[in-house]
């Protein structure tokens, strides 16, 4: 079975991530999966092609959890791949920010860490009342990743993106739809309709005009730059004894004592 699948029809390119299993969560093939899909979405929304709209969804209960911990987990032990970000997760980022036609999150249930950063880098988010958003870094001692701390900041200021990010709670769909994280809070069963009107709608419209007025609404060059400064101090927090001790209390199921190193 394919981690990712990808339909079109009638303008719309359908992605979606197919990990159920484990919540969604991003292993090393899913990443580079990804990475293709978005980037072969992109080339077919050029403008003689066949995609004018993009909706990013996935199956199961969750959109995505983020970085697949046991994947993590063994790559610490091994001391291995603590490039992955720049390597693998950044491409995924930047293959995604580089789509020119409105691209569609949606959103039925729990988007952690890149999950969330994958969620906030498509430009509109419709998300069921089951769905919530976590950053799920501070509490391991890490960064945010792929563009969050630019692209959240982008859409809630400053302030509450630090607030978020620090204290690392969960926001609800409610609360994300005040905060506006999210576009519209629609219910479960009705959300794939709502989705596939709104994709319409720009699958029936004047692309040119709708890829010329994202270009100059999004910053796709600042996340992407956010997303290296972010690598940057994930590499340097993966050596820290905070990152060690969230790693060893998750292993022994206890809560970690961090001591700001």
């Amino acid at each position: 079975m394919d981690l990712v699948d990808t339909t079109t029809s009638d303008g719309i390119r359908i992605i979606t991530i197919n990990r159920p299993d484990a919540h969604n969560s991003l292993n090393r093939d899913l990443r580079r999966e990804l990475r293709d899909a978005f980037a072969a979405a992109a080339t077919d929304a050029s403008p003689d092609g066949p995609v004018r709209a993009v909706v990013v969804r996935a199956s199961g209960t969750a959109f995505c959890s983020g970085q697949d911990l046991k994947e993590q987990l063994e790559e610490t032990r091994q001391g291995i791949d603590t490039d992955k970000v720049i390597t693998e997760y950044n491409p995924m980022m930047d293959a995604l920010l580089s789509i020119p036609v409105p691209v569609i999150a949606a959103i039925q249930g729990a988007a952690a860490g890149a999950g969330w950063g994958i969620a906030m880098a498509c430009d509109f988010r419709v998300a069921s009342t089951t769905a919530a958003f976590k950053g799920a870094f501070s509490g391991v001692g890490l960064a945010s990743d792929c563009g969050l701390s630019r692209s959240l900041a982008d859409a809630v200021g400053q302030t509450r993106a630090l607030e978020l990010l620090l204290l690392d709670e969960r926001v609800s769909a409610a609360e994300a739809g005040s905060l506006g994280i999210v576009t519209s809070v629609v219910e479960a069963e009705v959300l794939d309709n709502a989705v596939q009107e709104l994709a319409q709608r720009f699958a029936t419209g004047p692309t040119a005009s709708y890829r010329e007025i994202k270009a100059l609404v999004r910053d796709a060059a600042a996340v992407s730059a956010r997303a290296g400064e972010e690598a940057g101090a994930q590499r340097r927090l993966f050596q820290t004894a905070d990152h060690g001790e969230a790693i060893r209390a998750f292993l022994e199921k206890r809560a970690p004592q961090f001591r700001g190193v």
